[in-house]
């Protein structure tokens, strides 16, 4: 019988997208009976427009877009599992204490995503813990170019993630702030669908899943395929940045990766800002995790 057509698209090359696309590279997804792709697509927003349009099935995406899909525009796209997401609060060369960013600027993507999501939490937090006149500046470009405004001072501070996060390290900026320091690691992304879809698609929706769950298994136990894979769908010329990615992500991945409704209300309070409905919505509902219990339950994941 030929495998079924699946396709999975995501938003982003950091590392958030490094299950999903190792799972298709190990040809795990084939054993369990499905022929999925995995385009790159430009951004969570059109990731959300393509499993809307029925274009995708599936996507690896980060949790603003969803949720303002939802919110605004009555999308049914939901959360099957969390996924990685790590971010740093990264200072430019000689800021190396969140401390010295009292009056300091952080750059401001300006794209209503993850990265403009954290910067105006760490705002609020810093200003909790006295470091105030923090201001927002404007950032051209992506987010490598946010590296490029670290280095020529043009910002004080700025969100990054892996391996984008490694490289600025590397160049002199420094770790200020982890946000898994705020249960925002491995919450704030992972894979969503449409919640018609996987209604009607139930088998299909499962088999994805323990695919994707055996795939989190093989990144945690193959070092070297997961670093090859990071390296070769990133664009990563030095290996040793992907290895480095890759210790700083592997320890945390969650065995299960259900989703983390906790982090998406957080996630609500900050939106609510700007959209007032995000302030009684119900995290909750912009998650599905029925399959991955379900999968759970049944033993599946300790025969891994």
């Amino acid at each position: 019988m030929e495998n079924i057509k699946i396709v999975a698209g995501f938003a982003g090359i950091g590392q958030g997208a490094g299950p999903l696309i190792l799972t298709e590279r190990a040809r795990i997804f084939a054993q369990y009976g499905l022929d999925v792709t995995t385009p790159l697509l430009k951004g969570a927003v059109s990731v959300v427009k393509a499993l809307m349009a029925g274009e995708l099935q599936f996507g690896n995406l980060a949790a603003p877009a969803l949720l303002r899909a939802g919110l605004v525009e009555g999308s049914d796209v939901v959360y099957l599992t969390g996924g990685i997401n790590q971010q740093f609060l990264m200072g430019r060369p000689g800021i190396v204490d969140r401390k010295q960013l009292a009056g300091g600027k952080i750059a401001l993507a300006g794209d209503r995503g993850v990265n403009d999501l954290l910067v105006a939490f760490i705002v609020e937090e810093l200003e909790g813990g006295g470091i105030h006149g923090v201001a927002l500046t404007p950032q051209e470009g992506r987010d490598r170019e946010r590296i490029t405004h670290l280095l020529q001072g043009k910002c004080d501070a700025a969100i990054l993630s892996p391996p984008l996060a490694i490289e600025a390290k590397r160049q002199g900026c420094n770790f200020l702030i982890d946000f898994a320091e705020y249960g925002l690691n491995f919450a704030l992304g992972g894979i969503g669908a449409r919640r018609s879809y996987i209604d009607q698609n139930p088998e299909i929706t499962t088999k994805f899943l323990k695919a994707y769950v055996a795939g989190m298994h093989r990144y945690h136990t193959d070092r070297a395929f997961a670093v090859k894979v990071q390296q070769e769908y990133s664009g990563i010329s030095d290996r040793s940045v992907a290895e480095e990615t890759y210790e700083i992500t592997c320890p945390g991945m969650p065995r299960i990766p259900y989703p983390v409704t906790g982090a998406l209300a957080t996630a609500l309070r900050v939106m609510a800002k700007e959209i007032p409905a995000a302030a009684t919505a119900d995290a909750s509902q912009f998650v599905e995790n029925r399959f991955l219990r379900e999968i759970e339950q049944s033993g599946f994941v300790a025969t891994l």
